[in-house]
């Protein structure tokens, strides 16, 4: 071989070098620019639920104070907005497997507290030194929390405190600094009241059994680990345990997280973070990859009601039927990409807490009786049967009548029993949705 060629060979060989180490900084030029990005959403994210807990601490304060019905009610309205944008900011927070259920349970009642007590104090009453010192209670946790939540703040603004689930991985082995420091912040707060009054999220309710897990055995974490894999791959690995209301297991494979109960083995919830492409799939579509879902893991019977189109994938919501009835509490929610029809999200406590064989009365009132109870005539266009969950925990057997008025559709729910109005919803129809207020 010539001097020359090999000379030849030699500039070739270095370019090529070249060119694979710019190509490589690159990437991690690329690389650390996401991390940024993602750092940036989260920490907007966590500013938000910052202020919306100091929203509820200082509308607690303020239900100490006033002593007119009306302006209780108020409050009452919008302590409970303020805690449930601060739940869905802490859902929204990279926090894996770290339970801050405490949080959340604290942010679930404190609200539907506050408008039990209102709705009361409206119809002739007054608040009770139980009630106020429950109320003052409240108000001591939210302070503790505000503070805690104020530190953690103030290190993620100094650089102390990582948020982005990369980043954290190479700090300590994959639980998020910010998951750990909310973990230690519940440690610290003392508890709050203990909440039993007629709401929905009242003690006595959440304190419920799982019914569905009923019976069931305890499964190992090895055959727990085989059910994660069917899930999400077979890289799939054990990175936690929970105690709390569900004994579970909790798995991940890279974007990909689970939790399974214990008892039984039966899928919680199911998240996948990845990146959605651009959308390629209609809803009627995404509709059939999510009742296949259900279906191939034993979810059968179920009826599709209401769905959200966002972020380029289609949250749709299934109930479980008997006999004909809609049975509400059963509920179970997936998430479909619609970029290639993947499921990436599943949410199925609400039936494993509820699910069971109901007995079904007879009705004791007529359709066309329940259709007469309806306030001021409102046309009803169809009538069906729906079982809905009632405040305090109970169930009623109902005709769903649906109907519309002012160009908007309605539910009306009529007790089969008494021929109780024990509900009324508006419809939120739109391009993106079918949603139940």
């Amino acid at each position: 071989m010539s001097k020359f060629r090999q000379y030849g060979q030699h500039i070739i060989l270095s370019l090529l070098l070249a060119a694979l180490t710019v190509f490589g900084l690159w990437q991690f030029g690329r690389a650390k620019k996401l991390e940024y990005a993602q750092d940036m959403a989260y920490r907007q994210i966590f500013t938000e639920f910052t202020g919306y807990v100091d929203d509820v601490q200082t509308q607690l304060m303020k239900s100490r104070l006033v002593s007119d019905p009306g302006r209780l009610v108020d409050l009452s309205g919008e302590l409970y907005r303020s805690a449930a944008a601060a739940k869905a900011s802490l859902c929204s927070l990279p926090l894996g497997e770290v339970s801050v259920a405490r949080t959340a349970e604290f942010l679930s009642q404190v609200g539907d507290y506050a408008h039990s007590v209102s709705m009361r104090v409206l119809k002739g009453g007054e608040m009770t030194d139980g009630e106020l010192d429950t109320i003052a209670g409240l108000s001591k946790y939210a302070r503790e929390l505000q503070s805690g939540l104020d530190n953690l703040l103030t290190e993620m603004n100094n650089g102390n405190l990582s948020l982005s689930r990369e980043s954290a991985r190479r700090l300590n082995g994959g639980a998020t600094a910010l998951a750990g420091s909310m973990a230690d912040l519940e440690e610290e707060i003392h508890d709050y009241p203990s909440l039993v009054y007629d709401g929905p999220f009242s003690q006595h309710v959440m304190n419920k059994s799982p019914v569905w897990l009923e019976g069931r055995a305890d499964v190992s974490e090895e055959t727990a680990l085989e059910t994660a894999r069917s899930f999400i791959g077979p890289e799939a690995r054990l990175t936690g345990t929970g105690e709390g209301k569900i004994p579970s297991y909790y798995f991940e494979n890279g974007t990909r997280r689970l939790e399974l109960s214990k008892a039984g083995g039966c899928l919680l919830w199911l998240l996948d973070d990845r990146p959605v492409g651009e959308r390629t799939l209609e809803l009627e579509e995404a509709k059939r990859y999510a009742a296949d879902f259900l279906r191939r893991n034993g979810y059968y019977d179920m009826t599709e009601s209401y769905y959200d189109l966002k972020d380029d994938c289609a949250v749709l919501n299934y109930a479980w039927t008997q006999n004909g009835y809609t049975v509400y509490p059963d509920l179970v929610k997936v998430k479909v990409a619609l970029d290639t029809g993947e499921v990436v999200g599943f949410e199925g406590r609400g039936f494993v807490m509820n699910h069971q064989a109901r007995t079904i009365p007879e009705p004791k009132i007529t359709p066309e009786e329940a259709v007469k109870m309806v306030s001021r005539g409102a046309p009803i266009e169809s009538t069906s049967y729906a079982v809905i969950p009632l405040d305090g925990g109970d169930e009623a057997f109902c005709y769903q009548l649906r109907g519309s008025l002012d160009g908007k559709n309605f539910l009306i729910y009529i007790n089969t029993q008494t021929g109780a109005e024990e509900d009324v919803m508006i419809l939120l129809e739109s391009d993106t949705g079918v949603l139940a207020v």
